[in-house]
């Protein structure tokens, strides 16, 4: 990976970031409640963010040691069943609590891949484990999903 495209990564996880402290930090209780789909509310939602940011500095702080993380053997539904089996707790977290846990586990893994700079590109593409660089695209999709529950966006 080149250091442009580190950098290019680094800046948009950087921006949905600031992006997600910004739509998160005034809403209420109400509005952190609202259906973003399905049972999920905009709190649990960032609940979900939270967890899958903390789940990759955890990969991230374990490749870095140069322990193996193998998907071969996941099957393709993992995720959804991590989802899944996360959700009632995410609506039982309180929502303040939802928003905070959100910002603090986006600006831990994001320092956390700035500080390794070119290593965390190098280590990353050398182990097929982009998507744990790019965290914007994760946030941006739900942001974005958040955006249009509370209508701030159209479908």
């Amino acid at each position: 990976m080149s250091a442009f495209a580190l950098r290019e990564a680094l800046d948009a996880n950087d921006r949905e970031r600031r992006r997600l402290t910004l739509l998160v930090n005034d809403l209420d209780d109400r509005a952190l409640g609202e259906t973003v789909h399905g049972r999920w509310t905009v709190a649990a939602t960032l609940a979900h963010l939270a967890y899958w940011d903390r789940f990759a500095l955890g990969l991230l702080e374990r490749w870095a040691a140069g322990e193996p993380y193998e998907t071969d053997g996941l099957p393709p539904w993992h995720d959804h069943a991590v989802n899944d089996a996360l959700l009632d707790d995410a609506l039982a977290l309180p929502a303040a609590e939802a928003v905070r846990l959100a910002i603090e586990a986006a600006g831990a893994i994001d320092a956390r891949l700035s500080d390794l700079g070119e290593a965390a590109g190098r280590l990353l593409t050398d182990r097929d484990a982009e998507w744990l660089l790019r965290r914007h695209r994760h946030r941006a999709e739900h942001l974005d999903e958040i955006e249009v529950a509370l209508g701030l966006r159209g479908c």
